[in-house]
């Protein structure tokens, strides 16, 4: 594995999941070292954002659920919520369940399968949310028309993820920090630098925040909105069907 800016073509999503599988057991761990220990607390402000537009959703599906992080927000601040968790490497699943069985957490299910395979019937659910990960799937935009075919009237589909500062000062010192400082940690904690080269690579071709949220108007959203978090290295979008 040591081409880490590949096309989106159906290679690219065995790549992704091979190097899943492959990170799983640091994943956690990097996360919390590369954010400095501020993920947790931006995913939780995506979830309460999405909750301010559904109150208690009778049925939820977190897309690329990883281990499970914005599942388990999900139920702390709507523990009657049934969540349904999907994603298609198998060791981040069971990384997700162990969690989810020491929370004892009731009404929730795992799902190893892509998501853009996946057979969930139209109109399935009121909330959607999905973590660092649209970036990652092969076709963003039959990815959002497929969650937005997914949700009810009025349902709410949540993405936090990568962003783009407008600072041009505060955006040179993230480069720099993404593309250089990353890929050396995912070396040394993870065995894995291609894992984390591949990341910051990805955002070369990610969009940006106003993109996305034009995006998702145009699949047919009747409101969408972003929160940029720390000077937009990270945003948040809400959008609401």
């Amino acid at each position: 594995m040591t081409n880490t800016c590949i096309k989106s073509t159906p290679d690219k999503a065995e790549y992704i999941n091979q190097m899943f599988n492959m990170i799983a057991p640091k994943y956690d761990l990097l996360n919390l070292l590369m954010t400095f220990g501020m993920h947790y607390k931006w995913k939780e402000d995506a979830i309460k954002l999405g909750l301010k537009e559904f109150q208690s959703p009778k049925n939820a599906l977190d897309v690329c659920t990883g281990t499970g992080d914005l599942a388990i927000l999900l139920k702390k601040y709507s523990p009657e919520t049934e969540v349904t968790c999907i994603d298609n490497s198998k060791n981040m699943i069971e990384l997700a369940e162990k969690k989810f069985n020491n929370l004892k957490l009731k009404n929730i299910s795992l799902i190893t399968k892509d998501f853009e395979a996946s057979t969930f019937k139209q109109e399935s659910f009121n909330f959607i949310s999905i973590g660092f990960g649209l970036r990652n799937l092969i076709n963003k935009e039959k990815s959002t028309e497929r969650i937005f075919n997914l949700l009810n009237k009025n349902g709410v589909f949540v993405c936090i993820d990568l962003g783009y500062p407008t600072n041009k000062f505060w955006q040179s010192i993230y480069f720099t920090y993404f593309f250089n400082t990353i890929p050396k940690l995912g070396e040394v904690i993870a065995k894995n630098k291609d894992a984390y080269t591949y990341l910051p690579n990805s955002l070369k071709t990610w969009l940006k925040q106003e993109e996305l949220k034009s995006l998702l108007l145009k699949t047919g959203f009747k409101k969408c909105y972003f929160k940029n978090i720390f000077g937009g290295i990270v945003a948040i979008h809400i959008a609401v069907k």
